[in-house]
Order: structure tokens, then sequence, then C-alpha cells
């Protein structure tokens, strides 16, 4: 292992962790911190998109972030990242969507279904 300063070869000392965990190093020559092999930080897109898929089912951003042993603002921050990504002339209702689809049928049953007062008892 070299400093990527200096390139010496000798002299290089253990200086604690980086916040991923990676090992950082000094080099006494010259003193320059670094990190030969830095890992990651953050979370994998797996989780992302599975917090994602969950939000979609209807489950609170708080219950995400219980279930994915995350912090909620950082599943709300998540959301609003792929929000950012989607086309702005979405439908604003399932039955816009179903009428995209060409199932008017179903559109006027839904509708007609809303309408309805729920019976009484």
């Amino acid at each position: 292992m070299s400093c990527p300063k200096c390139l010496a070869k000798t002299k290089q000392v253990k200086d604690g962790y980086t916040t991923a965990g990676s090992q950082r190093y000094r080099c006494k020559a010259c003193g320059c911190r670094y990190t030969p092999n830095p890992q990651d930080q953050g979370y994998d897109e797996e989780m992302r998109q599975q917090a994602l898929v969950l939000h979609l089912e209807g489950l609170s951003l708080r219950l995400i972030g219980r279930l994915l042993l995350v912090n909620h603002q950082t599943v709300a921050n998540w959301i609003n990242s792929y929000a950012n990504y989607l086309p702005p002339d979405l439908p604003t209702s399932i039955l816009e969507l179903l009428a995209l689809d060409g199932d008017i049928e179903d559109v006027l049953a839904l509708e007609q279904e809303q309408n309805e007062p729920a019976p009484r008892n």
C-alpha cells in the first residue's frame, strides 16, 4: 500500500475508520489521510425499491421505516426522489388509469358504485 499523494510505501499507519466502516490510513511522511478501498455509503437500491412498493401499497412512511429498519424521513426522501422522475401528466385517480387502459365499462361501473348511497340498516 502506498500514499496517493507522495507515493511512499513505508510509514503508512492505520488512522481510524470512515463513517461507512472502511479502514483509513495516514502517511507519516506527508501527513495525507486516505482510504485505499472505500465502501459505498448509504442503502442499497433494492431497499429503496422495496420502500417505494410498500408506499404504493398504501403503508405509512413510519410503518415502512419500522419494517425496513430505517428512519421514516429517509423513506420520505426516497419517495420524493422517485417522484421527480415520474412524468408530469400522470392521471390523478384510479378511474382515469382504467379509462386509459380502455376498460370503460369498468370505469362506468366504478363511478356508479361510488355515486350510489350506502344502504341503511
